[in-house]
């Protein structure tokens, strides 16, 4: 069964969308981690994992070659702490939409990036075990007691702990190569208990609004049209999961699969004042990301650096415009496996 709920931050209404009623190149590889601190599931972390590599005047972790495109250093993390806030205010204070009930036993937070989500679930579910996995060990030391972070590529075998109540996806999938097969682990293995429950929420990279003040040639669409093949050929990601994943996992055998759309204002455009807020916050999140595409993955494409820079500058005014009512999707999608 598969029920969709569209919404935004809103819906549009004369042009106002009204608010929801109650989300260089140097190259080095150093490592700033003590392996003998820094204990896993697999024991000590090795040289390798707690490795960074400079480039472009980021810093990328060096696990697996450190070809992931995304920084794992202080300025992504801004990024991914407000990132955090966004989408807390969007969902009024909620971590996740699926019905997980009150007391689930074992959670697990797949790209758990620095770990805000999975701490704060912790707190929020004292008596569960939550568990945060990540390429990079980027994550705090102190830690509610009932979380631990561990390092490994989730597209490979699992290896750590099994049977967990809720898997959770947040701005993951579309860095992933094969989604598919990360989520064929998931429900045919002892990786999710039966009955339990996944959870994606990601941005589906699609510029819209609903009053036509969007030209054509609006420089955030045309950074995404840019990025995305981009994307696909250096990486193998493919930034249009979202668009037909819930037919997708009721085709892999997810039942009660739901999806829930909220359409982020991008800048502080809104009437409304929480929506301009969570406006204000996009616009940040999203032009540091487009500050990090535009070094490691649009260079290494070969794009022209004065292009690439024409294209941020002009991003970068297009969102101040107040007068342009643009907003890109969040979805929400969350599914069930079938119960034993």
């Amino acid at each position: 069964m598969q029920r969709e709920g569209a919404t935004a931050a809103g819906m549009e209404e004369n042009g106002v969308i009204e608010a929801l009623p109650d989300d260089e190149l140097g190259r080095d590889v150093t490592s700033d981690y003590d392996p003998s601190d820094s204990g896993t599931t697999f024991g000590s972390l090795t040289s390798s994992v707690t490795g960074h590599v400079w480039e472009y005047g980021r810093r990328y972790h060096a696990f697996r070659y450190g070809r992931y495109p995304i920084p794992n250093d202080d300025e992504e993390y801004k990024r991914e702490a407000l990132r955090h806030a966004m989408l807390k205010e969007l969902l009024h204070g909620k971590l996740f939409l699926a019905p997980i009930g009150t007391s689930p036993h074992k959670i697990i937070d797949l790209g758990t990036g620095f770990g805000e989500w999975a701490m704060e679930m912790g707190e929020l579910f004292p008596g569960a075990k939550v568990t945060g996995v990540d390429l990079s060990p980027i994550q705090p030391l102190w830690l509610p007691p009932n979380v631990e972070f561990i390092v490994d590529d989730i597209e490979d075998e699992w290896v750590h702990d099994r049977d967990y109540d809720f898997a959770h996806f947040r701005f993951t999938n579309t860095v992933l190569k094969d989604n598919e097969g990360v989520f064929d682990k998931i429900l045919h293995t002892r990786n999710l208990k039966p009955g339990g429950w996944v959870e994606i929420q990601d941005i589906y990279p699609k510029v819209g609004s609903d009053d036509n003040t969007m030209p054509e040639d609006y420089p955030p669409k045309k950074f995404y049209t840019t990025l995305g093949p981009v994307l696909k050929e250096l990486y193998g990601f493919d930034l249009s999961i979202l668009e037909n994943l819930p037919e997708r996992l009721q085709r892999m055998g997810f039942i009660n699969v739901e999806r829930k759309v909220f359409h982020m204002p991008l800048g502080e455009w809104p009437r409304d004042k929480y929506l301009r807020m969570l406006g204000g916050y996009f616009r940040e999140v999203f032009l540091d990301f487009v500050a990090a595409m535009a070094q490691r993955p649009l260079v290494e494409a070969g794009l022209d650096r004065a292009e690439i820079e024409e294209l941020v500058t002009a991003t970068k005014n297009a969102v101040a415009n107040r007068r342009i009512h643009a907003y890109v999707p969040i979805h929400f999608v969350w599914a069930q496996k079938p119960p034993a």
